[in-house]
């Protein structure tokens, strides 16, 4: 398991060398390793685990479903593009809602778990920016902090629904209420 786990955390590295977070200006590996990890906490099933490190891969890299097959397997390449928005789409409110009516139509609770752990690491990203500079956070990712709130609480409910992970979701929901206020 270790191993594979290690191989997927040096391809990601690679994949992503040089590529760095917007408003965070971090590695994007770092943030693959972090969700990684999350999910590594909460389950012992080595695709589930790789697919969460490699959940990225295809959003933001040169590489696509056939790579990660050939490295890892269909069962991993399946979860990762399950995931995955569909870039075709250009604008950004386009992108989340066909990512939102796709993940409402999963029934694989582990990918709901990937998708918690990823929002989350986002929105943990985007705090020092956000204490230093509030609102212009929307402004600096090109969408409003309407669009932002709906879609981020869109996930909540959707993995409140699906039966995410109680640990993965508190910590989902503790990041959600600090953007955007109070769920009931």
């Amino acid at each position: 398991m270790y191993e594979n786990e290690e191989r997927a955390i040096k391809f990601l590295i690679k994949a992503f060398k040089g590529n760095k977070n917007k408003i965070d200006n971090m590695e994007r590996c770092f943030h693959s390793i972090l969700v990684g990890n999350a999910i590594k906490d909460i389950t012992k099933y080595e695709e589930i685990i790789i697919a969460a490190y490699l959940h990225n891969i295809i959003n933001y890299t040169e590489y696509g479903y056939e790579d990660i097959e050939e490295r890892f397997g269909s069962i991993v390449s399946d979860i990762v593009t399950e995931i995955s928005e569909d870039w075709s789409l250009p604008k950004w409110t386009s992108r989340k809602k066909e990512f939102i009516k796709r993940i409402k139509l999963s029934n694989d609770v582990n990918n709901i778990n990937i998708i918690v752990a990823d929002k989350t690491q986002d929105l943990l990203s985007f705090r020092s920016y956000y204490e230093k500079k509030n609102n212009k956070l929307w402004k600096e990712l090109n969408i409003t902090k309407s669009d932002a709130t709906w879609f981020y609480r869109e996930i909540y409910n959707i993995a409140l629904s699906k039966n995410a992970n109680p640990k993965l979701l508190n910590r989902y929901k503790k990041e959600l209420e600090y953007f955007f206020g109070e769920i009931s």
